[in-house]
């Protein structure tokens, strides 16, 4: 399964998004809004009107390498 890294500007968007995304699957949480989800999960955005921007894709080590960068970049 693809996973794909995206991010939802807009505040009231994002918190419909996480509820029902987190419902159906593991999203993955990084800083500045992007989140790591399953590629279904774009369809279930798409029918709730949720606009996101799509910034990579990639399978289970593009996640774990994503959430590792965000972890040493706090260091």
């Amino acid at each position: 399964m693809h996973m794909v890294k995206i991010q939802i500007p807009e505040r009231s968007d994002r918190a419909k998004a996480l509820v029902e995304m987190g419902r159906r699957g593991r999203v993955i949480c990084l800083p500045d809004n992007v989140f790591i989800v399953p590629e279904p999960a774009l369809a279930l955005l798409q029918s709730l009107g949720v606009t996101y921007l799509e910034l990579g894709r990639g399978g289970f080590d593009y996640a774990e390498k994503a959430l590792r960068d965000a972890s040493a970049a706090q260091v």
